[in-house]
């Protein structure tokens, strides 16, 4: 039985993946064939490094363009319209003292430094489903941290 692949992601997540591949397939490969054509021209390519370092930098943008299509065709758009409950696309605000804000996101999305947390990641495995005002306990290296819910946009 084949298992089936998902990429689930949001509205904003796809439209970025389709962003990327367009620049890949269109600036990039451009970029990368007329380097490898000003290398072809200065003669024996054995020892040339920047013609070996172009066809590497070839490859490299082939495999992402093939990985970006794969994604784009498995992609499963996420939407959240209950925003009673914190889902996947939802912006969560936590309070502890000190307020922090996390954008949930799906797993290939997440990049903790701008705040954007996969809802399989520990935080978003204990906001998901949750409603403001409830309360979550966050377990870290420094221990575990109670936070409550204050707002769901």
């Amino acid at each position: 039985m084949k298992e089936e692949k998902r990429y689930e992601t949001t509205k904003k997540g796809f439209e970025k993946l389709v962003e990327e591949l367009k620049f890949r397939e269109k600036e990039l490969r451009a970029k990368i064939a007329n380097t490898l054509n000003e290398m072809r021209n200065q003669g024996d390519l054995r020892e040339n490094d920047g013609y070996s370092m172009a066809v590497e930098e070839q490859n490299i943008n082939e495999e992402k363009i093939i990985e970006l299509k794969d994604k784009i065709k498995d992609a499963k758009i996420i939407k959240d319209t209950n925003k009673n409950v914190v889902g996947i696309g939802d912006f969560v605000t936590l309070k502890n003292g000190k307020k922090i804000k996390y954008e949930i996101t799906g797993e290939h999305e997440a990049n903790p430094l701008e705040r954007k947390i996969s809802h399989k990641s520990p935080i978003g495995i204990a906001v998901m489903g949750k409603r403001v005002g409830d309360k979550v306990t966050i377990s870290t290296p420094k221990g575990d941290i109670e936070y409550t819910i204050e707002k769901i946009s």
